[in-house]
């Protein structure tokens, strides 16, 4: 059995951190045996309850700084992908607009009779249109990386803000259980303090119904000895005048 002890608030809530890092959601039950296994301390309820309380608002702290700081470390990756991509668009846009000049210029070419120059300006059009779908493939395979890098965020915070949700539920049904052991509990002290009344009540009422039976008896004695003390005096009286006869 557990020897009761002063257990003080901060190694209940260092308790609560240990059983949190092996998914165990801390509750008075919980620390009750933590401490038993470890020196076998124990100590009330309210004063776990109590430290158990003050880790909860710790815990939705840290809850919301882990959230934020993976937030603000993704916000850079996200602003970069956002100018990559616009200065991809312009660069794809300007060799567009200068292939376009470009085969203006040949068609010109053409028609002035520059045939050599116009197979040369053809061949390096090509050449850069090839250069430039290259580009874009790149610029679209690390599109496609970023955008699975913000699902990947996007789970994992849902996942954070779900779990949260969940331990916060968890809370309040335990908070709720605790209310209502408590509500048993007083009620069962007061059904006890009854029962105490109402035995002491039947305990000074038997003693009463004994000192009543025995004044009865000590009463019955007296009247018994009365009337066989009349009878004795009646049968000498009768005696005597049967001898005077």
């Amino acid at each position: 059995m557990a020897r009761k002890a002063n257990i003080a608030k901060e190694e209940i809530i260092q308790a609560c951190w240990d059983l949190i890092e092996q998914n165990i959601f801390p509750n008075i039950p919980r620390l009750s045996d933590y401490f038993k296994n470890l020196d076998g301390r124990g100590c009330s309820n309210t004063t776990l309850l109590n430290a158990i309380c003050e880790w909860e608002e710790s815990y939705k702290e840290h809850q919301e700084n882990e959230l934020k700081e993976v937030t603000e470390h993704f916000a850079p990756t996200f602003k970069r992908f956002e100018r990559d991509i616009i200065q991809s668009l312009s660069i794809i846009l300007d060799e567009q607009i200068t292939a376009h000049e470009e085969k203006l210029s040949l068609r010109q070419s053409s028609i002035e009779g520059r045939e050599r120059s116009l197979s040369e300006s053809f061949i390096n059009s090509q050449q850069a249109l090839e250069t430039t779908l290259e580009q874009k493939q790149i610029f679209e395979t690390r599109c496609n990386e970023l955008q699975q890098g913000q699902k990947a965020l996007e789970e994992r915070l849902e996942y954070s803000l779900t779990r949260n949700r969940v331990l916060e539920s968890e809370i309040e049904q335990w908070k709720q259980t605790q209310r209502e052991a408590d509500t048993k509990l007083h009620q069962a002290q007061v059904d006890l303090a009854k029962q105490d009344n109402e035995i002491s009540q039947l305990k000074q009422l038997l003693m009463d119904s004994q000192a009543e039976v025995q004044r009865l008896k000590k009463q019955n004695d007296q009247l018994l000895n009365s009337a066989i003390k009349q009878v004795s005096k009646l049968a000498e009286s009768v005696a005597t005048k049967s001898s005077d006869s």
